[in-house]
């Protein structure tokens, strides 16, 4: 119990150390763009999307957004609805042609490539990229949809960009400060495999451990204080 009041102690520390945006890497790529108003009158008819969708998916999708997005000095639709029905339904993401008549196909490695360094803000030279279409409970990047791209850097903070295949968004970003981070977060709440469960029983009989003895330190404490000052009267009566 004594080792793992000290790790809540020190991980509660490096949680309070570096706000959470600089952790996840927020600080080290660019916003995503605004689109260009003066070329909305370009874009083709929601209608004209949805014919594009029927094609792609069939006639078993389900709309939740429409956009209009930017990239390249280009303006595209942006699709986000669920795909399929009963327990094989999945999330999608697509993006469109201005126009609305073509569904633009998922990236390649090379394109993976070009629009992780499109989204930093400074300089850096990609190192491996790597086509993720599963993980391994405790992985860095868990519990979303798959497969992404992942796109490693050296620098800055050895980051790794996870990135949507159809549309190139980020999903996630992992730096070596995240990398501490999660480490002490599997300390913190005492999930050794998956890193997430913040409801299991060695948590709850650890915290209820811990209460307990932050309680007998306060009785002790107040015990103690109350016999030393018995004592310090007793010591100066006649």
């Amino acid at each position: 119990m004594a080792l793992q009041i000290i790790a809540w102690m020190a991980s509660g520390l490096y949680f309070s150390i570096f706000p959470i945006a600089e952790i996840r890497g927020v600080h080290l790529t660019k916003i995503s763009p605004a689109p260009a108003l003066g070329l909305l009158p370009q874009m083709g008819s929601p209608a004209a999307v949805k014919q594009a969708l029927d094609e792609h998916f069939g006639q078993h999708w389900e709309l939740e957004a429409l956009s209009v997005v930017s990239g390249n000095g280009q303006l595209k639709w942006r699709v986000e609805g669920r795909v399929g029905g009963g327990q094989g339904e999945q999330n999608f993401k697509r993006l469109v042609n201005a126009a609305g008549t073509e569904v633009l196909p998922a990236m390649s490695a090379e394109q993976a490539t070009q629009a992780a360094r499109n989204w930093l803000l400074g300089e850096a030279e990609p190192g491996a990229v790597e086509w993720v279409e599963s993980s391994q409970p405790g992985a860095e990047y868990r519990g979303r949809n798959y497969p992404v791209w992942r796109v490693n850097f050296d620098e800055p903070e050895s980051l790794s960009l996870y990135l949507e295949p159809w549309t190139g968004e980020i999903l996630a970003r992992r730096t070596s400060r995240w990398r501490v981070f999660d480490f002490f977060w599997m300390l913190h709440i005492m999930d050794f495999d998956t890193r997430d469960d913040f409801n299991h029983p060695l948590l709850q009989a650890a915290a209820l451990l811990g209460l307990i003895i932050a309680l007998s330190g306060v009785i002790f404490w107040a015990m103690t204080t109350k016999l030393f000052r018995r004592k310090q009267r007793a010591a100066i009566r006649p």
